[in-house]
């Protein structure tokens, strides 16, 4: 048994080992809404945006000036690599960056409704992951990664939506991959489900649940 993980279910492992082995292993997932339309198509509306200006060999005039290099061509939309006999870790980065020095880096787009003061832990590991991935597909990259938060300001809707971007520069850590691969290789042999997270609500939720 082979088992695919991502920086999405690493974060899960992250917050709870028990909802990690259910969702890897039994494939019970924990309950989630739908995602907003809109979001999706914001989403659609950048990737558009930028490969139309990779074919041009050039930044897109929204992040010109604030990053420096340019948009490489050919490269995967999915990375992945064969950890051990049982763990692929696989990631899918919105962007990618060729650095002056020819290093390639993730560049990550998100959608906020105001631009944050630094990168949520969720979009960090997601970095390293990303980083980490580049490595043993053997790239030549950084320990750094890119996030690009677009969002909206006041303005008069009828002149069209006002949007700004603010890019961090994130730096990543690759070995901590390498440490949590470790241990989602622990849990993921484990015959019973490990206890969970004193802080998971969902397990808290589930516990109340079968005891009515």
């Amino acid at each position: 048994m082979k088992y695919k993980l991502s920086p999405s279910t690493l974060n899960l492992m992250e917050e709870c080992n028990r909802c990690f082995w259910l969702h890897v292993v039994r494939n019970v997932k924990r309950p989630f809404g739908m995602m907003a339309g809109i979001v999706m198509k914001m989403d659609s509306i950048i990737k558009h945006y930028f490969d139309s200006y990779r074919e041009k060999d050039l930044l897109p005039p929204m992040v010109e000036g604030k990053i420096t290099g340019f948009l490489p061509k050919n490269m995967p939309k999915t990375l992945s690599h064969e950890e051990n006999s049982i763990i692929i870790i696989a990631g899918k980065p919105d962007e990618y960056l060729e650095l002056p020095t020819g290093e390639i880096v993730a560049f990550d787009h998100k959608t906020k409704s105001k631009a944050p003061e630094e990168a949520h832990p969720s979009n960090q590991l997601q970095l390293d992951v990303y980083t980490y991935l580049l490595k043993m597909n053997g790239y030549k990259t950084a320990n750094k990664g890119y996030l690009a938060f677009y969002y909206p300001e006041d303005c008069e809707l009828h002149d069209g939506m006002d949007m700004h971007v603010k890019i961090l520069e994130i730096k990543t850590d690759p070995d901590r991959v390498k440490t949590l691969l470790s241990k989602a290789d622990n849990i993921l042999q484990l015959e019973e489900p490990p206890q969970p997270s004193k802080e998971c609500e969902y397990c808290l939720w589930a516990k109340g649940v079968s005891q009515e």
